[in-house]
């Protein structure tokens, strides 16, 4: 089992007077302190025994792209925070979707006319819907679309949901359909404060024992109250007459809705009705994740009509993004060990780009097309996160889908394509000018690690100075550390403020690595003075690197690789890193190892931990060491 590096601080790094033996001596001790640490033991925040380095710099772990009730899966703001406090991360930044917050091209409204139904213009694509039944359901279930009946309150004519279920039992036999839509169209899938939902209803008359469904499935929660951890529903029952009724059964919530009229205009207030159900949660933390409609019998021929579904949203935009805020200043007292940062992931369109920082302002996608989106985002969106004094992450470079891994071939052909588009071209800047590159995936879009990686090593050898970090892009929160991709990133930092934050994965003061199989510390020191991150120039031809790594995780190895920095451009779009040094854990005793490097050609160095099995479960950010400043210059931050 793999130590933890929670409180195991970093030797100071480029702090006048601070000695290789000195960086030594600290690593030693984190060394020995990481061996007697249980796993994912917990030291608070701002404890002592963190062993704060006399630069005022600890390590704090990061979980730096997380969605919760405002993005389009069933996470929630709470599940996150258990997850963070069960898996002792320090740090969690909200990066939820700002074109979901701001509802861009949202379906406000559904006519039932198809199960492909195109919504009004700037309303996204077309719909589609899943059949879905349960229980002992007989040949009498059914159900789809139809011209008539429609409700007359339908400014357009002609089409309605019928569904028609019968069970063989006095048990609950279901039968309707899903709005299954697709990843470019769940634009129904949003946080539901503030919205309220009206569906027109029409009942088959000669039935009592079953009712009409429409299921909302919200947002995941984990354990409490006596409840178990999991998705909370609202199962909203149109019923032919009886009494208004509210109550839970566990995470489930049941809203009895009598229907006395002909198509009779329902309206639902999911929000008010959460508040109601579970008043020990907030409310505000659950999303709309799936909507079902259905007929369920239990015993009768259950029958039916819906029609005209309208989605009334009243809060969208910086409004959300001011109520997480309150959100998390309410969560903070229940989750005390895990300091909250709120930022935001840009983009409708690919690639997305997470805003890291203060002041942080969504974006109008006003006249943006998806053929202007990258010039929109050089242009306007990352210059202003500059200006408010932030980072922007290149994220996900491959792409957002999570499919199978491709061939290798394939694989190496993306690369190249990808580091040309990347690398600077015709005044354009690297990456759209981002300061930070996703590298810390398993696999994502079906590229493996090592293709993420050697993306990242293209930049380094054009010296185009990016931070590489390591992140899960988890939307669900229930199982951060059983999850393929569950990388985070830490930082070496005075604190768990946001300035501190930011100035440290800035400079390059970070390492990443697998949440399950890595949980040490990784650093790097040129000639006592070049901390990781840094950019040095010297005419010296060799210089001596100390590596420091903590809690590696039995059989594994820390290497170190180098790469020249030869600004080969669009010459050549390959990695060109080789391996220089390879130590295990006894060779680690003193907890750093130092290596002299040739330096007399332009090169970057950065370590990465590798597993029994081979695969890298680590990686540090490197040191740039040249013969000559790089062209671009040298950002302050890494300036050594």
């Amino acid at each position: 089992m793999c130590g933890d590096h929670q409180g195991i601080s970093a030797p100071p790094v480029g702090q006048p007077g601070m000695s290789r033996r000195g960086f030594l001596q600290v690593s030693a001790g984190s060394a020995a302190a990481v061996a007697l640490l249980p796993r994912f033991a917990r030291l608070p925040l701002r404890s002592p025994a963190r062993a704060i380095a006399a630069d005022g710099t600890s390590a704090y772990s990061m979980a730096m792209h997380i969605h919760s009730s405002f993005s389009e899966f069933n996470g929630s703001m709470d599940t996150h925070l258990a997850q963070a406090t069960l898996n002792a991360v320090d740090v969690l930044w909200w990066t939820d979707h700002d074109w979901r917050m701001e509802g861009v091209n949202y379906r406000d409204v559904t006519h039932f006319t198809s199960f492909r139904e195109l919504g009004a213009s700037g309303q996204g694509g077309k719909w589609s819907w899943s059949k879905h039944e349960s229980g002992p359901n007989t040949g009498a279930s059914t159900g789809g679309i139809v011209s008539t009946p429609c409700s007359p309150n339908d400014p357009v004519s002609g089409g309605a949901l019928h569904v028609a279920a019968q069970s063989r039992r006095t048990s609950p036999a279901k039968f309707g359909y899903y709005a299954s839509c697709g990843p470019s169209d769940w634009n129904y899938r949003d946080n539901l404060t503030g919205q309220s939902l009206l569906i027109d209803v029409l009942l088959s008359t000669g039935w009592s024992r079953g009712y009409l469904e429409l299921l909302l499935t919200t947002s995941y929660h984990p354990a409490t109250n006596g409840r178990p951890a999991g998705n909370y529903s609202l199962s909203y029952r149109f019923t032919p007459g009886g009494t208004p009724a509210l109550s839970a059964s566990g995470n489930n919530g049941i809203i009895t809705v009598p229907v006395t009229s002909p198509w009779q205009t329902c309206t639902l207030t999911p929000s008010s009705d959460i508040a109601t159900l579970w008043p020990d949660l907030d409310y505000r933390d659950f999303g709309l994740f799936e909507l079902t409609f259905s007929a369920v019998s239990t015993g009768d021929l259950v029958s039916g009509y819906f029609d005209y579904l309208r989605m009334d949203r009243t809060v969208s935009g910086q409004a959300f993004f001011s109520q997480q805020g309150d959100m998390m200043s309410v969560l903070a007292a229940k989750y005390p060990d895990v300091a909250q940062q709120q930022g935001t992931e840009v983009g409708p369109h690919l690639p997305h780009v997470n805003w890291f920082g203060s002041n942080v302002t969504l974006p109008d996608y006003t006249g943006v097309t998806p053929a202007s989106y990258q010039a929109f985002l050089a242009s306007t969106v990352i210059p202003q996160i500059h200006t408010a004094g932030g980072l922007a992450s290149y994220n996900h470079p491959y792409g957002s889908g999570n499919g199978a891994a491709l061939p290798q071939a394939q694989q190496d052909t993306l690369l190249a394509q990808l580091a040309g588009a990347l690398l600077p071209a015709a005044g354009n800047p690297a990456a759209l000018g981002a300061d930070l590159l996703e590298v810390g995936y398993k696999q994502r879009a079906g590229v493996d690690l090592n293709h993420h990686l050697a993306l990242w090593d293209i930049m380094s050898r054009n010296a185009v100075l990016l931070t590489g970090n390591g992140v899960s892009d988890d939307h669900n929160g229930n199982n951060w550390y059983g999850i393929g991709n569950n990388w985070i990133t830490s930082v070496w930092a005075a604190s768990t403020g946001m300035a501190d934050l930011i100035s440290a994965l800035a400079a390059g003061r970070a390492w990443c690595g697998s949440l399950s199989a890595y949980r040490g510390a990784l650093d790097l020191l040129v000639d006592g003075s070049v901390p990781m991150g840094a950019v040095s120039v010297s005419s010296v031809t060799s210089r001596q690197l100390v590596a420091a790594a903590t809690g590696l995780p039995a059989g594994s190895t820390l290497q170190i690789v180098q790469g020249a920095v030869d600004y080969a451009g669009q010459n050549v779009l390959t990695a060109n890193t080789a391996l220089i040094g390879s130590y295990s854990a006894s060779e680690l005793g003193s907890g750093s190892v130092t290596q002299a490097v040739d330096t007399s050609a332009d090169s970057f160095l950065r370590t990465q931990v590798v597993s029994a099995t081979g695969a890298v479960i680590a990686t540090s950010n490197p040191v740039w060491l040249l013969q000559n400043p790089p062209p671009g210059g040298i950002p302050a931050p890494r300036q050594a």
